[in-house]
């Protein structure tokens, strides 16, 4: 565990930090009774990611709109939220363009990992 830690984290962490059993300290990732705890994670992703796909889609004019839909955040639903901005997150295609962002991203990891 030591030794993933530092790979993962280099310079960035404090050597005098690492937990040889740091796995152990967080069994709510892998409990099961927990299946609903990394929901808000995996949905703030792929909101995100989707959000991404319609900048590159939309371009510049993406910023005045996502600046309206930060004004909102935490007032309303997040369907509501992306209607603002006119983004149907019930469409399928919504979530598409998540996982495509997602998918060239690994595509990019996997170039980078076997040029090392």
């Amino acid at each position: 565990m030591i030794e993933a830690q530092k790979e993962a984290y280099g310079d960035g962490l404090d050597q005098e930090y690492l937990h040889p059993y740091m796995w152990v300290c967080k069994p709510h990732y892998y409990e099961a009774g927990y299946n609903f705890y990394n929901f808000p994670y995996a949905f703030g992703l792929l909101f995100a990611k989707g959000l991404y796909a319609e900048y590159l889609k939309r371009g510049e004019s993406f910023v005045e709109e996502y600046d309206k839909l930060l004004s909102v955040t935490g007032k309303l639903k997040v369907a509501e939220v992306t209607k603002i901005m006119n983004i149907d997150i019930n469409s399928v295609d919504f979530w598409r363009g998540s996982l495509s962002i997602i998918e060239e991203d690994i595509e990019k990891f996997l170039e980078l990992s076997l040029k090392r």
